[in-house]
């Protein structure tokens, strides 16, 4: 009677998402010495037309000199496509998107592969979690990092790698992903990148959050890049009205409620610092969110400001401000700052 021998992974990385960060993932392992083998994989056949027409080659122009990487492989997904078991992936994909499109390949992960997550906002491991691995005998291995880079598009497969900036990866809680990934995330150059340990992602991804959570949404509604909002009083008003919400329910978190450090490191003090420092680093920079809003596209409002309106309200804490600000967005209001009186209520308050 013979045995089956088990399968070898293979070393070849899968992403799913070719925006700007996809793009600019696939094009720093390619220029990794001796490069793992990489499959972009496209969610729609205009795609692989696209993908035809630029020559099969991602281009990232940095400091005005264009740098074209590839070829690479391509795969169209389709229930006709390719039933090869996908032991690494880079999730790329909008948060909003990410359910459907790690759905269509879930046939594809076992309990061996790795997933890792690039996303903005928080929610999304939960969400996947319990809308497609439930059972944890045949959940995939999570990752996930912190993104700063600045990067936006110049069209199929084209992006302007704006603001160089770093990547910190980690495992998510409980992981045991193989090393794997992690190094050769780390080894890329180009996202200069560090690995830390599960409970410090998890606190760099809310500091992350609390930086998303007051930039991005009021340059959608103010309608102007990162370095125009803080220099203008009634909207440093606003951002200390959200951020005093935001870190009210940080504070009272389970996941951080044991960590020494959670007092003063998300203290309103503390980290109005960190978004002013933020904003005024990316001063140049059109925020993703007003990117999406300017191209009438699906905003990641419920991951980044609706998660902290969730959590708020699973603790019992008042997240008005927050709340009206999530209403805005998806409404698609545009003011000036003569108008923020009355769109928030408690603008006039002394404390704030």
């Amino acid at each position: 009677m013979s045995t089956a021998t088990p399968r070898s992974p293979s070393g070849r990385i899968h992403i799913l998402g070719l925006g700007n960060l996809g793009r600019l993932f696939a094009h720093a392992l390619a220029k990794v010495e001796n490069a793992p083998p990489i499959t972009l994989l496209l969610h729609r056949a205009s795609l692989a037309d696209e993908w035809e027409k630029v020559g099969r080659r991602i281009e990232i122009t940095t400091d005005g000199v264009p740098d074209r990487t590839g070829p690479f492989d391509v795969e169209l997904v389709s229930p006709q496509g390719s039933q090869h078991i996908i032991d690494n992936l880079i999730v790329a994909t909008k948060t909003t998107k990410t359910i459907p499109a790690v759905s269509a390949i879930k046939h594809r992960l076992t309990s061996d592969s790795t997933i890792l997550f690039t996303q903005n906002g928080m929610g999304t491991v939960e969400e996947l979690t319990k809308a497609l691995f439930e059972d944890p005998s045949t959940r995939p291995n999570y990752l996930a990092c912190v993104t700063s880079h600045g990067v936006y598009s110049q069209g199929p497969f084209r992006s302007v790698h704006a603001g160089r900036a770093s990547v910190t990866i980690g495992r998510v809680a409980h992981s045991k992903a193989p090393q794997y990934l992690i190094d050769k995330i780390v080894q890329a150059p180009v996202l200069s990148a560090r690995e830390v340990t599960p409970s410090e992602l998890l606190r760099l991804q809310f500091e992350k959050l609390v930086v998303n959570a007051m930039i991005n949404p009021l340059t959608a509604v103010f309608n102007c890049r990162n370095g125009e909002l803080f220099n203008r009083t009634a909207i440093v008003r606003i951002m200390r009205l959200l951020l005093r919400e935001t870190c009210q329910v940080l504070l009272s978190l389970p996941e951080l409620r044991d960590d020494p450090t959670t007092p003063s490191r998300f203290s309103t003090q503390n980290l109005e610092t960190v978004v002013l420092d933020v904003a005024e680093k990316t001063a140049m920079n059109t925020s993703s969110m007003l990117q999406d809003v300017r191209a009438g596209r699906e905003t990641e409002i419920d991951y980044i400001n609706g998660y902290i309106v969730k959590r708020g309200r699973e603790a019992g804490i008042d997240c008005r401000n927050n709340e009206k600000l999530v209403q805005m967005v998806k409404e698609g209001i545009v003011i000036t700052v003569d108008e923020a009186s009355q769109y928030f209520p408690e603008y006039h308050e002394k404390n704030s």
